[in-house]
């Protein structure tokens, strides 16, 4: 029950806060919402997320989340929060590597 009420806690601070993360790019491709699948986490500092639609120009259709970083980490909440809840996701922002590896700086949840 408190790891529920941990997470409740982080959304809703995270929902009150103002988005001040600024990225990269918004890719145009990604025009209708999408449905968050799958979540993972990869170490200390690494996690990400699967869609049900195609992330055009994302390696292996997945979005990482850089955890290393404030905002990572409530994207994450937000993620989680979203995956739980069936909400979904209607802009991402993102850096994408030269090896097309996709790292979402902003989230829009819906």
């Amino acid at each position: 029950m408190n790891n529920m009420k941990k997470l409740m806690l982080s959304f809703m601070v995270i929902i009150a806060l103002p988005f001040s993360v600024f990225a990269e790019q918004a890719d145009p491709e990604f025009n209708e919402p999408f449905t968050i699948t799958q979540v993972f986490s990869e170490g200390t500092t690494t996690a990400g997320f699967f869609t049900a639609e195609v992330l055009t120009g994302c390696k292996w259709n997945l979005m990482y989340l850089d955890l290393s970083t404030e905002s990572g980490k409530a994207m994450f909440s937000q993620v989680l929060a979203a995956k739980s809840a069936g909400f979904k996701v209607v802009r991402v922002y993102y850096k994408r590597s030269d090896s097309e590896k996709c790292t979402a700086t902003g989230l829009h949840i819906r």
